[in-house]
């Protein structure tokens, strides 16, 4: 007991006594640890249940109005008065804003005085004259004065068609010209990569016969590699005669497509200058002559490939077939082999598609070169002679209404002594009348109204400001709500399985999750938009009964209904795992387990169905949870300091 004392009175001994204890104690501890046997993992498992299988594109975007309506003040005046304000809702003929209305009203009484006045004078003129006459004379100026309007009318409505004609056939030649362009030097790029998918078909070719050499030989594996050996020869041919003849073809094509090029420049140049056309029209024809014999080569030289790829498919198939039999099926050592062989039937089948998609890009170039051809033969220049033929007529028709006005006028001063007067005081009455008009005009325009149902977006002037007509900022802005739509983009990938008319539910973040509306794809864009560098297509879902929660400009996705079942055996995804290329499921049978054999079905972000390989009830095997390791125990001597860990 004196010696413990002693060893407590120092450090040094507190450190010998706190680790005699921990031996004592941990010993044992470590030793139980280690002779105890490891608790088995215990599994994670799912049953398998029924249920929906829904499968969506999802689209993210913001909602956006119809339209969009500009409103502004028809009269210029001191605004005296704001009626709504930013965000509300407004009907259609309700009062948005008012201008001071006094001056406007003095210009009314102002007005109506002077037509009183105008309308005396008037009559007092015609007492002096026959009623019949001045009435029949007034007609005629009645008469003539709508002639005028009528012929202006006219007028302006043959020059807006002539214009819009020929904005219509320029945009057609522009947007024709710049398609040729475009997909002659895709076709060419297609023709090129055509190649190249024929030497790579052709090496893995060569290196799949020289790797299955080692194989156990029997009576299936030599038909198969005959056949390949067959199928190594059309390819060599491709790689080599038919891939010299398509390259040639494609730079003859490339030489062809310039030459159109140059010469629709040509054309362009002197259209627009009003030079003559004639020479660059020629141009024109000999390369377009030039091109379609250069398309004939091309097309007749990927038909020549075309034949040696399907020469080759047909012996890759004679191989396939070989190894299908029954004996050469229950021997797994071909299982490679025949894989293999369906890899390169596949690269040999995408490389035909390749070939008619460039052949089909050909043709489309060719109907666009077609359009630009119409158009520089005549189209062009038949739309700009029916433009100056429209204004010429409207410029004639107006000139002769003129003149029937100021002779109806004419007449009208030349009745009797007083006729003249007459005339003088019945324009004053009809200049009196169209003030009238003007300052009433004036006084109602001064009260702005919604023309459609929506919401006021912007409003740009404050009470006390004076406000302007006319100009390109508007003094209030309407939305039109009465219809909203979810304008998002999808990538390429998704936008393939996307239809006009497919249904959706659509949430808006702002909303809510909770809130779910309906709606229908009624826009796809048929271009895609490069957005940092990855094409992106828009997409509009147009809402079926907007919830009046929902704003203009709010961000929200509509998740696009491709396929739906419902009661179908399902299983987490987080059941299924990818061994060699292959979806596989574990499941537990008799406490065991095992990889059952399944097919799949429809997928989405929670559950897959399944098709078959699985009862309903059973559980499949998910993944382990990853957890910390545990915290180290640590005991501490006597003063703090730090002794012995024990695990």
């Amino acid at each position: 007991m004196t010696v413990i004392r002693g060893l407590l009175a120092t450090w040094t001994g507190r450190a010998i006594v706190a680790g005699a204890v921990a031996l004592v104690v941990g010993v044992p501890v470590l030793v139980g640890r280690a002779a105890a046997t490891p608790a088995k993992a215990e599994l994670r498992t799912a049953p398998v249940g029924r249920g929906a299988v829904t499968q969506t594109v999802a689209v993210s975007g913001s909602i956006n109005a119809a339209a969009t309506v500009r409103l502004s003040f028809r009269t210029a005046g001191r605004l005296d008065a704001v009626l709504v304000k930013v965000g509300e809702q407004v009907t259609a003929g309700q009062a948005l804003a008012r201008l001071d209305l006094t001056d406007l009203t003095l210009a009314v009484g102002q007005a109506q005085a002077n037509l009183a006045s105008a309308q005396a004078r008037y009559e007092v003129a015609v007492a002096g004259a026959s009623a019949e006459d001045v009435s029949a004379a007034r007609l005629s100026v009645d008469n003539a004065t709508r002639g005028l309007d009528n012929a202006r009318r006219t007028s302006e409505l043959d020059l807006a068609t002539a214009n819009a004609n020929h904005a219509r056939t320029t945009n057609g030649y522009t947007n024709a010209r710049a398609t040729f362009l475009s997909l002659a030097e895709r076709s060419r790029v297609d023709a090129e990569l055509l190649v190249k998918a024929a030497d790579a078909i052709a090496a893995d070719t060569r290196l799949l016969f020289d790797e299955t050499a080692t194989l156990r030989e029997s009576g299936d594996t030599r038909s198969a590699r005959s056949s390949l050996a067959q199928a190594i020869v059309p390819l060599t041919n491709a790689t080599t005669t038919s891939a010299a003849t398509l390259r040639a073809a494609i730079y003859d094509h490339g030489t062809a497509t310039n030459g159109v090029r140059e010469a629709a420049t040509a054309f362009d140049e002197a259209f627009a200058a009003g030079s003559d056309t004639a020479p660059a029209t020629g141009q024109l024809g000999s390369a377009q002559v030039t091109y379609g014999a250069a398309v004939t080569r091309l097309n007749g030289a990927i038909d020549v490939l075309s034949g040696q790829l399907a020469s080759a498919q047909s012996s890759v198939t004679s191989a396939q077939t070989s190894l299908n039999s029954v004996a050469a099926r229950a021997n797994a050592e071909y299982e490679t082999f025949r894989s293999s062989l369906t890899t390169l039937a596949g690269k040999i089948t995408a490389a035909q598609q390749s070939a008619s998609a460039t052949k089909a890009k050909v043709t489309q170039a060719g109907a666009s070169l077609s359009t630009v051809a119409d158009a520089v033969n005549g189209g062009l220049f038949k739309a700009r002679q029916d433009l100056a033929s429209a204004q010429d007529r409207g410029a004639s028709s107006v000139a002769t209404a003129e003149s029937q006005l100021a002779s109806a006028q004419n007449s009208l001063a030349r009745l009797a002594p007083k006729h003249t007067e007459i005339a003088s005081n019945y324009a004053s009455l009809l200049q009196a009348q169209n003030a009238l008009e003007k300052a009433q005009s004036d006084l109602a325009n001064a009260t702005l109204k919604a023309p459609v149902s929506g919401v006021v977006a912007t409003i740009g002037a404050q009470v006390g400001e004076n406000v302007t007509t006319g100009g390109n900022t508007p003094f209030m802005t309407v939305a039109n709500t009465s219809s909203l739509a979810l304008h998002g983009t999808v990538g390429e990938a998704d936008v393939a399985k996307l239809k006009l008319g497919q249904v959706g539910t659509v949430t808006v973040d702002a909303v809510g999750i909770g809130t779910r509306m309906t709606g229908k794809v009624t826009l796809i864009d048929p271009v895609a938009t490069i957005q940092q560098g990855v094409p992106v297509y828009g997409v509009d879902v147009t809402l079926d009964v907007p919830d009046p929660q929902v704003r203009p400009g709010m961000s929200g996705t509509a998740g696009v209904i491709l396929a739906s079942r419902s009661n179908v055996l399902t299983v987490p995804n987080l059941a299924i795992r990818t061994v060699s290329g292959k979806r596989v499921v574990q499941v537990l049978r008799g406490g065991e387990v095992v990889d059952a054999d399944v097919t799949l079905g429809l997928s989405n972000d929670t559950v897959t169905e399944v098709l078959s390989g699985l009862e309903e009830g059973e559980l499949v095997v998910l993944p382990q949870r990853t957890t910390a390791a545990p915290a180290q125990n640590q005991i501490r001597v006597p003063g703090g300091q730090p002794g012995i860990q024990v695990r």
